[in-house]
C-alpha cells in the first residue's frame, strides 16, 4: 500500500499578507501546507520547519533581516527561494541583495491566479 505523498511545506514572507490573500488561499487550494512571516523573527521560527518552497515578497516587503538572509542561504540550502515581483526589484534591495534566490515570478502569474488584485 502506497502512503499518501507529503505534503509540500511553504513560507511565504511578506509585510503585509493580506495583500496577498488569494494567492495563499491558491497554493492552500492545491495541497499546500502554507504559513506566512510578517517579521523577520517569525520567519526565523517557522525556517526550522524546514520548508520546501520560500516565498518572498518583493511588492510589499519582504520583511527580512541579515539574519533571515543567512539563515535561508546556510548551507545545505533545504529551501528554493522565489522572489515574487511585479517587474520592480529594486525595491527591497537592501533586503534582499545578499539573499540567494533560485527563481523570480511575477505576483500575478504566480499559482495560476489571474491578476494580482491590483
Amino acid at each position: 500500500m502506497r502512503s499518501a505523498p507529503a505534503r509540500v511545506e511553504v513560507l511565504f514572507l511578506s509585510a503585509l499578507p493580506a495583500e496577498v490573500a488569494t494567492q495563499l488561499a491558491a497554493l492552500r487550494e492545491h495541497g499546500m501546507s502554507v504559513h506566512v512571516a510578517s517579521r523577520p523573527e517569525r520567519a526565523l521560527e517557522l525556517l526550522l520547519r524546514r520548508p520546501q518552497l520560500v516565498l518572498v515578497d518583493l511588492i510589499h516587503g519582504p520583511a527580512l533581516n541579515r539574519g533571515v538572509v543567512d539563515a535561508l542561504n546556510r548551507e545545505p540550502r533545504v529551501s528554493r527561494v522565489v522572489a515574487l515581483h511585479d517587474g520592480d526589484v529594486d525595491s527591497y534591495l537592501d533586503q534582499v541583495e545578499h539573499l540567494t534566490v533560485d527563481g523570480f515570478c511575477r505576483l500575478e502569474s504566480f499559482a495560476g491566479v489571474p491578476g494580482s488584485g491590483k
